[in-house]
């Protein structure tokens, strides 16, 4: 899969250096998951020309040597050089273009036109206009739509729809900062080695619904998740008894009030650990 970064995301919307700072570790973790999944990402050779604030461009920020705020100190050098590779490294679309017919040519050096032409969407800067949305873009007297990706969790709902994304990665790297965690999930354990994709659906809707829930009375009183205690009869039919998590007290929810699925792990503070899943009562019956 190829995506292109969409220049036009840069118009100045940054009110200063800082605040366009703000943004940049999301992209930078999407920039680290597009070349772990092995998606090349194309860009306008001009990139290095627009503007970041009003009076700076994304080359000003580059070469910037103003002194910043502490808490960006650690980062800056690997952003810096993560828009350093953006800018200076090819491949470059422009160079390559695919010429909408009937349209200027200078509107076929627009990223979302080449996006549409190529069947693909496109990676965003943090900017209202393009923050994870369908965009609508006309070209050859067509619309054609194009996903505008900014946030991490949107990324990998594309790369799971058109690139093929395995699942298993996904939920890990979906599920990472919220409520839910997935840290530990089948550290010890195979517990999702036969589910399928049915399967793996209603987990994913689940952990969303979960992740989203206004507070754990909430989640708890929820007939969807029927969340519970998992009370094995005995330490021989403890699913985690010779793991690193015996002795946790673990609890389990469903995915669905109709699912078969079930995501068994633990509380700690107002966040939960999956450890293990199940699709067919293995777990469920012995507790």
């Amino acid at each position: 899969m190829v995506l292109l970064l969409n220049e036009k995301s840069l118009d100045g919307q940054f009110a200063d250096i800082e605040a366009f700072y703000d943004t940049l570790p999301v992209m930078s973790r999407n920039l680290r998951i597009l070349k772990k999944t092995g998606v090349s990402l194309l860009k306008h050779s001009s990139l290095y020309e627009r503007q970041v604030t009003k009076d700076k461009t994304l080359l000003d920020i580059k070469n910037c040597q103003e002194n910043v705020a502490p808490r960006y100190r650690d980062q800056l050098r690997q952003w810096k050089r993560e828009l350093s590779q953006l800018m200076l490294n090819p491949p470059y679309w422009d160079l390559d273009k695919t010429t909408c017919v009937g349209e200027p040519e200078e509107k076929a050096h627009d990223s979302l036109v080449e996006a549409a032409l190529r069947s693909t969407d496109v990676l965003s800067f943090a900017h209202e206009a393009y923050r994870d949305r369908i965009l609508q873009v006309c070209c050859e007297g067509h619309v054609v739509l194009v996903d505008s990706i900014v946030s991490t969790e949107y990324l990998l709902d594309v790369l799971l729809q058109k690139a093929g994304l395995d699942l298993l990665t996904y939920i890990k790297r979906r599920f990472k900062n919220g409520r839910i965690r997935l840290d530990h999930l089948d550290s010890k354990t195979d517990s999702t080695g036969k589910m399928q994709r049915s399967e793996w659906e209603e987990a994913i809707d689940a952990m969303k619904r979960f992740d989203n829930a206004g507070s754990w009375e909430e989640i708890k009183h929820d007939r969807f998740f029927d969340y519970k205690s998992y009370k094995p009869k005995s330490r021989r039919e403890d699913y985690f008894a010779n793991t690193v998590f015996a002795g946790r007290q673990i609890d389990k929810f469903r995915c669905g009030q109709h699912s078969q699925v079930r995501c068994f792990g633990y509380r700690e503070q107002d966040k939960f650990y999956v450890l293990a899943m199940e699709r067919d009562h293995s777990i469920s019956n012995t507790g």
